[in-house]
């Protein structure tokens, strides 16, 4: 049974304003997903449809960007949820109802078939390729935003503070080395050619709506090294449906869709994974320790596997392997938690 909500009279009063014909008995109403921030999203009948109510606080400072991107970009792009109404007093949007039917879910559904699987990333992937067009880098919200060198170290401090400090307690492994390798790591990812960026592209992200893909939670978009969000989507620690093999083809793939040699841009493809994957372990430790989430510990097991093997495939950086060799143990110590299906919208902060 689906998890059910009760609307304030302000948001009541909103959806009366804004859909017309909206009525509700009780005030209750299905809730559709939470963010990894404060958010959350609730279904409201919309005549023989629905829509999206996201409850937010309008003083977050992406609450304007997401307004911003959404209205701009959804006609032009079609990528995005067209965005209805707003009410800022009351920390109100409502937005077109895409479904709940995320990449990660339809994966998981999917009986063991690779084929399927690959044809449905290529279509995501086919779709990044139009987000990262030059129409979407010039909207100047986007551009205002760059994953620059200091955003990338704040990425493995996130790392070094909450997934090897807090949750694996192998802060002693926090040395000069990994102050200067994670530095070496930011200034080349930074150095990187830059495009526009989803920032959070992974499985709970990428929607399948009447065969197409849409994005969802796009707020945080900016500009930076595309492999970065084909690193997001390739190793995404939520998706247990992509091996190795699978990884390898849909690269090629992406490659020869955008243009790129893939001899040159594959260690590019991994650098940013290395920084996405950390930044994602960072969230996990804080949002389960700190914030009262705990299904994101889940997800730590299979990230700290995934950044092992992509720390694998790069030369150097023996101090961060070395880390990540001590927190794979120290989590496999503690009962090695395997990741498992969820219904939350689940985008790193």
């Amino acid at each position: 049974m689906s998890e059910t909500v009760t609307l304030t009279p302000a948001q009541i009063d909103f959806l009366k304003r804004t859909l017309p014909g909206f009525e509700t008995s009780d005030g209750s109403v299905e809730l559709a997903g939470r963010a990894g921030s404060q958010r959350y999203f609730v279904r409201v009948p919309q005549g023989s449809a629905s829509a999206i109510l996201i409850v937010w606080d309008s003083r977050d400072e992406d609450w304007g960007r997401f307004l911003s991107i959404g209205r701009d970009l959804t006609s032009t792009m079609g990528l995005l949820p067209g965005i209805l109404a707003d009410d800022p007093r009351h920390g109100l949007i409502l937005e077109e109802d895409l479904g709940d039917m995320t990449l990660k879910r339809y994966c998981d559904n999917r009986p063991v078939d690779h084929q399927s699987i690959i044809a449905v990333y290529r279509q995501a992937l086919d779709a990044l390729g139009i987000w990262q067009s030059p129409q979407v880098a010039t909207h100047p919200v986007i551009a205002a935003r760059v994953m620059d060198e200091e955003t990338f170290v704040w990425e493995t401090a996130y790392f070094a503070r909450y997934c090897v400090t807090d949750y694996c307690g192998c802060e002693v492994m926090l040395d000069s080395a990994w102050e200067r390798e994670r530095k070496d790591l930011a200034r080349t990812c930074a150095a990187f050619p830059g495009s526009a960026i989803h920032r959070d592209f992974q499985s709970e992200n990428v929607m399948l709506h009447k065969e197409r893909i849409r994005f969802v939670d796009f707020q945080g978009a900016r500009l930076g090294p595309p492999e970065y969000d084909v690193a997001s989507l390739l190793f995404d620690p939520y998706s247990e449906r992509v091996d190795e093999a699978m990884r390898d083809d849909l690269y090629g793939y992406y490659c020869r869709m955008s243009g790129r040699r893939q001899y040159e841009c594959g260690r590019r493809l991994y650098l940013c994974a290395a920084q996405r994957l950390m930044q994602a372990l960072g969230a996990y430790g804080n949002l389960s320790l700190h914030k009262g989430k705990e299904w994101y510990r889940e997800f730590i097991p299979v990230a700290l596997e995934r950044l092992g093997e992509v720390m694998g495939k790069l030369d150097g950086f023996p101090a961060i392997k070395a880390i990540v060799k001590k927190c794979r143990e120290v989590v496999k110590g503690m009962g090695g938690l395997t990741c498992r299906s969820s219904t939350n919208r689940i985008p790193a902060p």
